[in-house]
């Protein structure tokens, strides 16, 4: 009678906490960074490995930066901790890391073909292509990705994959592979309804995922992101995304939103990585576009979990 008893309350307990709401909180800390190296633009990607202290930042023009022993966001204005400053042949939009078995995922966007891959290291030629695709749409390619606790990598399209990407479609595919590694994985759609953007010019119109990250086995954050040219500014919302395995969904909630919660000027925002390995700390980072002016900048946010 105990052990059901015990059992029951375990359950209990866990399935509580999973269907647990996250919000987060903007606690003043954010800055522009200067250029610490020519080469330090363009950024789309950022993995932070608390066990090592090591930051990567991936650029979509090929670079991947390591950037070490970093405290604070202010530490990134430090030329000398910038560990390493690799030229490799992807235009990132995306990268994480398995600490299970040490490998990197990335994603790369060309003209016109995006991909995934994976490898021991960042942009050898070694890796593993695990998907590679024409554009679903112009600028529109695999643009998240996120490894939960077990394993299991879910793969978000910036707005949809081939024949979802138009205004009037509310409902795009998040694609999850339980065993991405093995020789032939199984691939898994999750239904997520994006947020269109009327209110934009072109292709901005139909909205962006910039990227996603996992809180456990069974929650994604997502961060959507438009830009309205008329008024020169970006609108960003970020969503807790909870796994119905039933109804192969992923319902959403607001975590924040930053044209109502953070006070100053929003940039481009295209990465985020936890800064801690208890998931307390959001870091978030703007891409500059190769300028610097208005919502172009490298900015870093940090958030705080509540």
């Amino acid at each position: 009678m105990r052990t059901l008893l015990f059992i029951s309350c375990w359950l209990f307990i866990n399935t509580f906490t999973l269907g647990q709401s996250i919000r987060f909180t903007f606690e003043g800390d954010s800055t522009t960074l200067p250029f610490v190296r020519d080469s330090l633009r363009g950024i789309s990607g950022l993995e932070i490995i608390p066990a090592t202290g090591d930051w990567h930042f991936v650029s979509d023009r090929g670079w991947h930066f390591t950037f070490t022993s970093i405290h604070k966001i202010g530490d990134l204005s430090d030329g000398a901790r910038v560990k390493a400053a690799q030229k490799t042949p992807f235009w990132f939009e995306s990268i994480r890391y398995n600490a299970q078995d040490s490998t990197y995922f990335w994603t790369d966007e060309h003209e016109f073909v995006t991909s995934l891959h994976y490898g021991k290291t960042i942009g050898n030629d070694d890796c593993q292509l695990l998907v590679k695709i024409p554009l679903p749409g112009s600028n529109k390619g695999l643009e998240g990705i996120a490894l939960t606790p077990s394993g299991t990598l879910w793969v978000a399209p910036e707005a949809g994959w081939e024949g979802q990407t138009q205004l009037n479609q509310d409902t795009i595919s998040f694609i999850r592979y339980a065993d991405p590694q093995v020789a032939d994985p199984i691939a898994e759609r999750y239904k997520y309804r994006i947020d269109r953007c009327p209110f934009a010019q072109g292709e901005e119109r139909l909205g962006g995922i910039s990227e996603i990250l996992a809180v456990d086995d069974q929650r994604l954050l997502v961060l959507e992101r438009c830009y309205d040219a008329a008024q020169k500014r970006v609108t960003a919302k970020l969503y807790l995304a909870t796994l119905d395995t039933t109804a192969k969904t992923l319902q959403k909630q607001l975590a924040f939103d930053f044209n109502t919660q953070f006070p100053g000027i929003v940039c481009n925002l295209e990465a985020m990585a936890w800064a801690d390995a208890q998931k307390q700390t959001l870091v978030l980072v703007a891409d500059d576009n190769f300028r610097r002016q208005g919502t172009l900048r490298n900015q870093i946010i940090l958030l705080q979990r509540r």
